[in-house]
């Protein structure tokens, strides 16, 4: 018998059917903002604290350094500045490698083993008698935390859409930001415990610090999933909606051979000249991210000398506070809006501002103030074009090789960084913030150059310039070829 009305009209047939269709939409829609909500309280809150102990880890030395480190270890000259720089020696050499093998080191396993590493590592820093030993356990520190950032990203890229990565990205610089305001909190509090059982407030910042890595990578050990295909908290049918998401956002992602590692695809990403481009961009930006990390503690006590060191690391805390704010704001905008470069100048601009006020200000209120603009765009320059990039590299293999690239040569700034504030250029610093304004301006023009790039390529191949070198290719053959493709889009 059926059930549909005799005095039913076409008209009213396919608008029943058309509301039909949309409400099974909106179902879908709803399915799979569930699974994403699912996905993201079982990664976001514990890559986070991930990254703010392993930047906490690392950075802690510029908090020591107040606290008589330099002196208890009888250091001279510039030897602070090489502990400090040694650290990226062994950290950028695996990075590449890394990232390239993520898939078959089982991702979650070997991201959660490398923090218990490096928290072993931090514990024992503590503990260390002169240059030499601080040297060793600073290239041991490197080599351990070298893979995380680079692999977090591409972890991240397993799980999300390339519409939706910035905002996640956002909570990997949370934690490095975080970790700044930590920093000064755990400072400002272990100060009072300065000499406390023969222990110098900077051992017990190490003592302190190192532990909670090693408990935090035992729980991600059996925490995390290594993709979709095996995320033990979601059903069968979500790992299914999860896989389509991906396939449906990027036809060349999900073709037979993009997700699997091919020498072809790391071949080409060392010929392509945008992730050349990109490498430096990120190499320029990071200068002022170590620099200020490393030290705005010693940038905040020269505005004002008579500050106590204790209140100096407080001070610390609310410029990575509103770091962070900055980073989430335009990451939220640049997602919604689908814009990346333009947001990228900006940030340098109004991180230039900043340099100039500590260099020309002359009263305390101008030359803090420096520093919140500093911190405004100090994440968004570096955090915009490690997003910018991966978004447009639908292929594995040659998207993972290319973030391996991207930040072992961006965070090799943290080698010459430490070399900018030399203690006696103390209380402008100007030889630091100038070379890093003319950096900052190069950024703003890698930028412009990226972004101009693209959309050229885009309007190519919107009119159909580009179809002629895949006219004898099937529909298959076309989506293998990934961004090459004449039907890919690329995010500008």
């Amino acid at each position: 018998m059926s059930l549909k009305s005799p005095h039913m009209s076409p008209l009213s047939e396919q608008t029943t059917v058309e509301g039909s269709e949309q409400a099974s939409t909106n179902g879908d829609r709803a399915a799979e903002k569930a699974v994403l909500r699912k996905v993201d309280w079982h990664i976001l809150p514990l890559i986070t604290l991930v990254y703010m102990l392993a930047f906490l880890d690392r950075a802690n030395i510029g908090n020591g350094r107040l606290f008589g480190l330099e002196n208890d270890l009888g250091l001279r000259g510039n030897q602070f500045q090489t502990a400090v720089a040694v650290f990226f020696a062994t950290y950028v050499a695996c990075e590449v490698p890394s990232t390239i093998f993520l898939k078959k080191l089982r991702p979650a396993r070997f991201i959660s083993g490398i923090a218990v590493l490096w928290g072993i590592v931090t514990t024992f820093t503590g503990f260390v008698q002169n240059y030499e030993s601080l040297l060793a356990c600073r290239l041991l520190l490197g080599l351990v935390e070298g893979p995380l950032f680079p692999c977090l990203i591409v972890y991240l890229t397993f799980f999300y859409t390339r519409k939706e990565l910035a905002v996640r990205f956002g909570y990997v610089v949370l934690g490095g930001a975080l970790s700044g305001a930590v920093s000064g909190l755990l400072a400002y509090a272990i100060g009072y415990i300065d000499g406390r059982h023969g222990f110098r407030a900077w051992r017990w910042l190490l003592l302190i610090e190192g532990p909670p890595s090693i408990a935090l990578g035992i729980f991600g050990w059996f925490f995390l999933a290594d993709s979709p295909e095996t995320a033990w908290y979601l059903s069968p049918s979500q790992r299914k909606t999860l896989i389509l998401r991906s396939a449906r956002d990027e036809r060349e992602a999900s073709t037979p051979s993009a997700g699997t590692l091919r020498r072809s695809d790391v071949v080409a990403a060392f010929k392509d000249w945008k992730i050349w481009a990109f490498s430096v961009l990120n190499f320029l930006a990071d200068i002022q991210i170590f620099s200020y990390a490393y030290f705005l503690p010693t940038i905040i006590k020269a505005i004002n000398p008579a500050w106590s060191t204790v209140y100096v690391q407080a001070l610390t805390i609310p410029c990575f506070i509103w770091a962070a704010i900055a980073f989430f704001a335009v990451a939220y905008a640049s997602d919604k809006l689908q814009h990346r470069a333009v947001f990228g100048i900006l940030a340098c601009l109004v991180s230039i501002i900043g340099h100039v006020m500590l260099i020309a200000g002359h009263n305390v209120g101008v030359q803090y103030t420096g520093c919140f603009f500093i911190a405004t765009g100090i994440y968004v320059v570096s955090g915009i074009a490690i997003v910018w990039m991966p978004t447009n590299l639908p292929r594995y293999g040659k998207r993972s090789t290319a973030v391996g690239m991207q930040l072992m040569i961006g965070t090799s700034a943290g080698i010459p960084a430490p070399y900018l504030y030399p203690t006696g250029d103390t209380p402008r610093y100007v030889m630091g913030h100038a070379v890093t304004i003319g950096l900052l301006g190069l950024c703003a023009v890698v930028n412009g150059v990226l972004w101009w790039s693209m959309v050229h390529t885009n309007r190519k191949r919107a009119a159909g310039k580009e179809d002629w070198k895949v006219s004898d290719l099937t529909d298959e053959e076309i989506d293998e070829l990934g961004d090459k493709s004449p039907r890919f889009i690329f995010a500008t």
